[in-house]
């Protein structure tokens, strides 16, 4: 949930923050958008050898905290360079949760692969629907800055989660 909710802001809201809140015309905030999602298939193409290499725990609590990293940067510094090399390291910390927590429930004693797989996928989706309209209802109330700290805390319950990944 927390994961593709993360996610699913970054798709949705990334470019009118870069544009609302950074001040950035819109071929320069859309460079936002193209950088997270470029390095965002870039990890996902090579999470496999990463996986292979690395403990999947240890790999998700690293991702996740460079997405909260990055995400806190982009948000505390105002800076359009700043911002669109941030919101790269964030996709690329988001990139390897799918993958690690899809392949981590396969191995849930007691259920069958694809109960797994179909849990994992409705909690996640869930994700990519309440994500987003909470962004823009804590962006109305607050300020759109404010309300993309929802990355960070995702990120952060990411990486804390990441402990239960076995």
């Amino acid at each position: 949930l927390a994961g593709m909710s993360a996610e699913g802001v970054m798709y949705d809201w990334c470019v009118l923050y870069l544009k609302q809140e950074v001040h950035l015309s819109q071929d320069v905030a859309a460079m936002g958008y193209a950088a997270f999602t470029g390095a965002m298939a870039v990890a996902r193409f090579g999470g496999d050898a990463l996986r292979a290499r690395y403990n999947e725990r240890n790999l998700l609590r690293a991702s996740a905290g460079l997405s909260a990293v990055a995400m806190t940067v982009v948000l505390a510094s105002g800076n359009a360079v700043v911002s669109i090399v941030g919101y790269a390291l964030v996709g690329a910390g988001l990139a390897p949760v799918v993958p690690i927590l899809y392949n981590a429930a396969t191995r849930v004693p007691g259920t069958s692969r694809a109960a797994a797989i179909a849990a994992v996928s409705s909690i996640g989706y869930a994700g990519f629907m309440i994500g987003p309209p909470l962004i823009g209802g804590l962006a109305q109330a607050l300020s759109l800055t404010a309300a993309m700290w929802v990355v960070v805390l995702a990120s952060a319950l990411l990486a804390i989660g990441a402990r239960k990944v076995g």
